[in-house]
This record gives C-alpha cells, structure tokens and sequence, in this order.
C-alpha cells in the first residue's frame, strides 16, 4: 500500500511560531571582542581600531542574516511505503529535502520527532546548493504494535563561521498504525465436533458461505455471481442463490484485558525487542494474549470461518463475526490499540455478553487470570448450547502468581480444551496444542 506524502515548506515570508534563533558560544566571544574593540576605538580616535569594529560588526551582521536564511526556502517530503505495518515487519519512509531559494545551504540538520520506537529519520547534511535536493531513507524493525506519530521535523541551520543557529520546527505530523504479531499456526488439535453442531438452528446470510439454503427471486442489488443459472433457465427469470448462517460457524475470540491480572517483567527499553530473533515475545501477558488472538483470528479466518473478537480494556472493543480479510484487518487494528487498562473482572464480561451469543457458537477465551470464577462461568456455558475452549496464560512465568493450579482442575473436569501458554515458549507450538490429548 503506497501513501500520500506532502511537502512541507519552511516560508520565505515571516518566520513561523516555530522559528527561533539563537547564539553559538562563539558569537558571545565575538560579541564581547566587538564591543572591546568599539569601546577602545571611542576612547583612543585610532582608525585602524574603527575599521576592525566596523569589519566585526559586519561579520556577525552578515552571520546572523546567513543564519537566519538558513532554515528558509526548504521544502521537505515524508514518503512513507506504508501506514500499516506489523510486530517484526519493516516500517520504511523516505525524505527528500529541496533547497528553493537561490543561496546554497551550509549546513543543516534535520531532527526527526517522531515516537515510532527506534526509528531515526535524522540526518545531517552540507552544501545543498540552490535549487538542488537530498533524499534519505529510514528503515525501521517495528518492535511494538500501537499508533506512532511520525513527526514534527525541526530544521537547524547554521551560518559559514558557526556563530548563530537558527531552528525551526514543521508542525505537521502523520500516523503509522503497528499491528500485533500475526504468528503462523499449522493446525490446531481441536476436536472437528467442537465446530459444527447439528442441533445448531439455520439462518439466512447475505454473505458467501459452504452452505446453500435454496434460490429466490433476483433483486436489485444482489451480486452477478450469485446467480443461478440453471434456476434461471428452467424458470425463465433471474434466480439467485441464498446461504444458511450455521451459528456453529460463529467464532468469538474473547480477551481477558482487566489491568489487575496482567503481569510483565522488567526489561530495559534497549532490549524490549531482544527475543525478536528468536521467535520470543516481550516477557508481558498482555502481549502474549494480543498475539494468541491475532494468530488464531488469522488462522480460522483463512479457513474461512467467521470470526469475532470481544475483549474489556482500554476501551470496549467488540466485532461481531465475519469472514474475509477484511474481518482481519478490523481485528489487529482493534488489537493493535488495545491495552490492558480494564477494570471488569473476567468472569463479569463472560456473563454479560456470552450468554447472549447464538447456540452452537464457539467461545476461545484468552487471559492470564487464576480467579476460578471465569473457569466455572466457562463450565457452565455448555449447559446453553455454547462450546469454549480456554487459552490461559501462567503468570507465574512472567513474574506473577501462580494461575494453573486454581482454574485447569476445573476446565479439565469439565473437558474444555485448553492450552498453557509459558514465557519463553514458543507460540505457535502452544496453541497448536489447543485440545490436544
């Protein structure tokens, strides 16, 4: 996906707010010297002594007037490759600086605000001649998911002999959106019994599904693919297929982000992306939980199932069940934003929105938490034509309490698929485990 990318210019009008210009601890020497030499020459009538103020005096006059057109008559561009990336992708942008005016830039440094972590647009450069441009690239590993702001830049610039400075900030800003960590899942040791039910009640989908319910009239609006040809011909009029919505089909993914049971280790901001290369995530439940759902969205959605997410954080997020790559995107876009700052204990929200859900709909619950509230909850779902399988994350791994040994006795007893996910494990390997004898 290419992006729109601007130019943002540095006026040759009035500064902008922005714009600030400053002494180097040379002018001040220069300065203090100017008037010595000024003083003297007033006191003795020397003439030499006049010529070297006025020669001192034009010297910082034409250093200050350099400087101060310094920072003017640029033109800088952002291109990034893309506003979208993922955990361990590469976020790449190029900057192309052009000189508009006609007085060559001395020196200029360009000072990148942007709070993508790692990335370094700054750049140092010298000489840019009038009507000339440099262009640079920035190559980032993105190591947290999130929403980063790419920006401001700030141009300093600086006269031939080094006495003024000159900055001036560019205010514009743009965003890039890091997603989750999509790991790749091979096949997960679900029974096929888990997914389909029998009892399960049809219903009608305007959307594409294995299962035909029968043809009806053609209507304005229905797509050309769904036509049925031989309906059509033997009626003599257009004929449209129509899907049956098997509940069964419907999977929720359903996120445990209560800020209390989420637990992470201390790790130095310069080794927070460390594990990258060997297939680890940062030592945080939060993490790991974002990843396990972003995986097994991705998974069960190329196999065309329709998929919902559910979870209590920084904010509601819930997506009902669809298909398609289009369903993924809206999925790690809400998981690329979510954090773990919910006050709702987990077995509250499965109360409240779990027993709503359609019968023959599968629950894959995702949390770290050891309250044996949400296990019994989950136990209880089966008794309503709801099946669960449970993901749970042990926090003592990752520096908390011990989660296992107060909720698996109770999912166990009840035959709930479960997988135990430890720091340092693989992922994949993990949930490729889920009910998996």
């Amino acid at each position: 996906m290419t992006s729109r990318s601007v130019w943002l210019q540095s006026a040759s009008s009035p500064p902008r707010p922005g714009f600030r210009l400053a002494l180097r601890p040379r002018a001040r020497g220069l300065l203090l010297l100017t008037a010595v030499v000024s003083l003297a020459a007033l006191i003795t009538g020397r003439s030499i002594l006049y010529n070297l103020a006025y020669l001192l005096i034009a010297l910082l006059l034409v250093s200050l007037a350099w400087a101060w057109s310094a920072v003017r008559d640029l033109e800088i561009r952002r291109i990034p490759r893309v506003r979208r990336q993922r955990v361990g992708g590469f976020f790449e942008e190029t900057l192309i600086l052009r000189n508009t005016g006609f007085f060559p830039k001395v020196w200029l440094e360009i000072r990148d605000g942007s709070n993508l972590p790692g990335h370094r647009a700054s750049f140092v450069l010298d000489n840019l001649g009038p009507q000339r441009e440099r262009l640079w690239t920035a190559r980032t590993r993105c190591r947290r998911r999130g929403l980063y702001r790419l920006g401001p830049l700030t141009l300093i610039g600086t006269d031939p002999f080094g006495l003024f400075e000159a900055t001036l900030q560019l205010a514009e800003t743009s965003e890039v959106l890091i997603y989750p960590p999509v790991l790749p899942l091979w096949r997960i040791g679900l029974p096929v019994g888990l997914w389909r039910s029998s009892e399960a009640a049809r219903r009608r989908t305007p959307e594409v599904t294995p299962s035909a319910g029968g043809v009806r009239e053609y209507q304005p609006g229905d797509a050309f693919h769904r036509i049925h040809w031989p309906s059509t011909a033997r009626r003599d009029r257009l004929m449209v297929k129509e899907f049956d919505q098997d509940p069964a089909a419907d999977l929720w993914i359903v996120l445990d982000m209560m800020a209390e049971v989420h637990v992470q280790r201390p790790l130095p901001e310069e080794e927070w992306d460390l594990g990258a290369p060997r297939g680890l995530l940062p030592p945080s439940t939060e993490e790991y939980a974002v990843a396990a759902a972003a995986s097994l969205a991705a998974y069960f959605l190329k196999r065309e199932r329709a998929v919902g997410l559910l979870a209590y954080g920084s904010q509601r997020l819930l997506l009902p069940p669809h298909r398609g790559e289009a369903q993924l995107e809206r999925i790690l876009e809400g998981l690329a934003l979510l954090r773990a700052y919910g006050a709702q204990p987990f077995h509250q929200v499965l109360q409240t929105h779990a027993l709503r859900m359609a019968r023959g709909s599968t629950l894959i619950l995702i949390t770290p938490s050891g309250d044996p509230r949400w296990a019994i909850v989950a136990r209880s779902l089966d008794g309503h034509g709801i099946r669960v399988a449970t993901v749970v994350l042990e926090a003592s791994s990752f520096g908390g309490a011990e989660t296992g040994p107060r909720v698996l006795p109770i999912l166990q007893s009840a035959g709930i698929p479960t997988a135990v996910i430890r720091f340092g494990e693989a992922l994949p390997l993990a949930l490729e485990a889920l009910g998996a004898p």
